[in-house]
């Protein structure tokens, strides 16, 4: 299958957009095609004076014209929000108006390669659709309310399946598709939670794909044969560069959120590599625009709350300033200044256990994650666990209990009888399955229902006297009881 990515961005992405396409050129040498959709007219004429091969300039306001549907939702929604509602219209565009794409992977500029992307590909012959996990880490599964999968990365096949699932997504971002939490969307990106429903999707296995700072830290970062990046046994294929921010071309912030874990190989192996990388498309940026500034927050950045990285050449500045940062010497031209954000490196397997991944979790740890967030009131990151389970483990009958039980206390009695049915077909004799169904029947009048399950199960465990009393207080008393 021949190779074709695409991306988007503005002039103030364009020094992380000249990094992301001369890494690719790097890494990709097949014959690639890379469409770079310009959000505005500077980047799309300053690109063209630059005329880099493979890559195939379109604007975005040629998209837009085409796409009035696109076009009606731009006065409602955020800048941001609206090129997220954009993303899957811009690669619908690409596949009907480019029929020798075979297949299109999409990508966030400020995404980095440092292997080759053949991996990828080779996933992607098996699928119509191939997207990838956030893989959090304990530490932050809070944020599974922003998604299971990462929206910057998503490839789509141009045949039947793969357009049945790219139309529903266009569909959805173009009806709602904001920066907050709804009802377990958030922006485009939730959407995705549904994805593995449709015939054709898959959950990409390489583990060098999608590496990121909230999932970094449970990895082993090692150098290998030709100085290759790897994560554990895996080659890094690309690092996604979430809220790093560029202060000055010499002074950069890895991650705006101060809880961000790093170790040493992951600032010497990919960070350092990254911003001598941002530093060189300034440079070449420069060459062209001598008063180029987009991007730049302009010296902001030194803090008493954020770790930074600085090239040597100010170190002499930096020294004259008062911060209690700890200088810790980095290979090549750059030096990270530590806050309190350095860690050991990941010599075990402890850590990498723990990442909520749902290809590797046993369907009980992410019960108890779910019932956790349950105990906390978020009945959504619960729900989309719960929703999860029962995608990878369809016979796991806890899963819809605890399902039926949210629906239940959220007012949806229907939808909680369907759930607490498919808990009791999977596991009749489960106690806790047959006691909560047996409630809910009750409450809505199905006594002799409820009834029927409990004798059935006091048939199989006649001496399960705490179920005996259960019986007689629901059904001998018909006392209403906490589900």
């Amino acid at each position: 299958m021949e190779h074709s990515y695409c991306t988007c961005f503005d002039k103030n992405y364009l020094i992380k957009g000249i990094a992301f396409i001369e890494s690719l050129q790097k890494h990709d040498i097949s014959n690639f095609d890379l469409y770079v959709i310009c959000i505005d007219d500077y980047t799309f004429s300053f690109l063209k004076k630059i005329n880099y091969s493979n890559v195939i300039l379109i604007k975005f306001s040629h998209i837009e014209q085409k796409n009035k549907e696109l076009l009606n939702t731009k006065n409602d929604r955020s800048p941001a929000e609206y090129i997220w509602s954009a993303k899957s219209s811009i690669i619908n565009f690409l596949l009907n108006t480019y029929d020798h794409i075979e297949g299109l992977c999409y990508l966030d500029t400020d995404m980095f390669f440092f292997n080759s992307p053949d991996p990828i590909w080779k996933e992607l012959d098996q699928f119509s659709v191939l997207i990838h996990e956030h893989r959090f880490v304990q530490e932050q599964a809070m944020l599974i309310q922003y998604g299971f999968f990462n929206a910057g990365f998503v490839c789509f096949r141009n045949n039947t399946n793969g357009k049945k699932v790219l139309d529903w997504w266009r569909n959805k971002t173009l009806e709602w598709c904001f920066e907050r939490v709804e009802n377990g969307k958030y922006a485009d990106q939730g959407y995705l939670n549904s994805f593995p429903e449709f015939k054709g999707v898959g959950i990409i296995n390489h583990l060098g794909v999608g590496v990121a700072p909230w999932n970094h830290i449970q990895y082993q970062f090692s150098i290998k044969e030709n100085d290759q990046v790897f994560v554990n046994e895996f080659p890094l294929i690309f690092y996604h560069f979430h809220s790093l921010l560029i202060d000055e071309p010499e002074l950069i912030l890895p991650a705006t959120n101060t809880e961000v874990p790093f170790t040493i190989n992951i600032i010497s192996m990919c960070y350092v590599q990254y911003v001598e990388a941002l530093f060189k498309a300034f440079q070449k940026i420069r060459s062209i625009q001598h008063d180029f500034t987009y991007g730049l927050r302009g010296k902001k950045i030194i803090s008493q709350k954020h770790s930074f990285l600085a090239h040597k050449s100010i170190q002499h500045i930096i020294n004259n300033l008062k911060i209690s940062h700890k200088r810790i010497n980095m290979p090549g031209n750059w030096d990270f200044y530590s806050l309190n954000q350095l860690r050991e490196e990941c010599n075990d397997n402890s850590l990498m256990k723990r990442r909520l991944s749902f290809s590797q979790k046993t369907a009980d740890i992410i019960l108890d994650e779910a019932e956790k967030e349950l105990q906390k009131g978020n009945n959504s990151i619960a729900t989309q666990l719960l929703l999860k389970i029962t995608e990878l483990w369809p016979k796991y009958s806890l899963a819809y209990n605890d399902l039926g039980i949210i629906h239940w206390k959220d007012g949806n009695k229907q939808q909680a009888l369907k759930y607490m049915k498919y808990a009791y077909e999977r596991n009749p004799l489960d106690e806790r399955v047959v006691k909560n169904f047996s409630n809910i029947l009750v409450k809505i009048n199905e006594k002799k229902a409820a009834d029927d399950i409990i004798s059935f199960y006091l048939r199989q465990f006649p001496k399960d006297f705490a179920m005996k009393n259960f019986y007689d207080r629901l059904i001998g008393y018909n006392k209403k009881l906490n589900v």
